[in-house]
């Protein structure tokens, strides 16, 4: 049921994941804001952006705080048509951990935070264990400062981000309602040419690239 239906009334569509998504990827660039910015090209000077976990400050805390050393955000252009998300969005993620193990999770969101709708401001939501960089099935510590290439999918999804929103990718450590609860302190360092958002969009690259001009 779309967002804005009636009960009664579902917006119906010819299967799922919705036949016209087509896969976009996206390239987080670094600024000197509170975020940096997340568009198709990718930022040629790269950079390292790093964040310090914490698993006492939620998520949600994370997604509304202005600017946080416990995040990373990077936020699309705000949308002056819907865009229409429907399958598994994936990411690439490059880092490196100052200790043997780490907690990676990774949350798409809408902005401005409102917190209201039917999920809230949470599109979809995804987690790693750095320590399984090759295999699900084995997992070895980190060598603190080495970096590692990880690509998983985050949660199947199907939702409508309205106009006068952005689309943010907010990468962060412990997540307190799904992952495990280390001492706060461990430093993750995120190498961005090597990071990198596969957005599953209705009417592919044109559809994101008119709702962003």
């Amino acid at each position: 049921m779309r967002e804005d239906d009636r009960p009664n009334r579902p917006t119906s569509y010819a299967d799922y994941p919705n036949p016209e998504a087509k896969p976009v990827v996206l390239f987080p660039s670094s600024s000197d804001g509170a975020s940096g910015t997340l568009g198709t090209q990718p930022d040629a000077d790269g950079g390292r952006e790093s964040l310090i976990d914490d698993v006492s400050i939620s998520g949600r805390e994370l997604a509304k705080a202005e600017d946080s050393k416990h995040r990373l955000l990077f936020v699309t252009p705000e949308l002056t048509k819907p865009i229409h998300l429907s399958g598994t969005a994936r990411v690439k993620i490059r880092l490196a951990s100052s200790k043997p193990a780490a907690n990676l999770s990774v949350w798409l969101i809408s902005l401005p935070w409102s917190g209201g709708g039917i999920h809230g401001n949470v599109i979809t939501r995804g987690w790693a264990d750095p320590q399984n960089h090759e295999s699900l099935e084995h997992g070895e510590p980190l060598e603190p400062g080495k970096f590692y290439d990880l690509e998983f999918a985050l949660q199947p999804d199907d939702e409508v981000v309205f106009s006068g929103q952005r689309i943010g990718l907010m990468i962060f450590s412990s997540d307190r309602d799904f992952t495990l609860w280390p001492e706060p302190g461990t430093k993750l360092t995120i190498d961005l040419a090597g990071t990198s958002l596969e957005l599953p969009v209705v009417g592919g690259a044109s559809a994101f690239e008119a709702a962003t001009e």
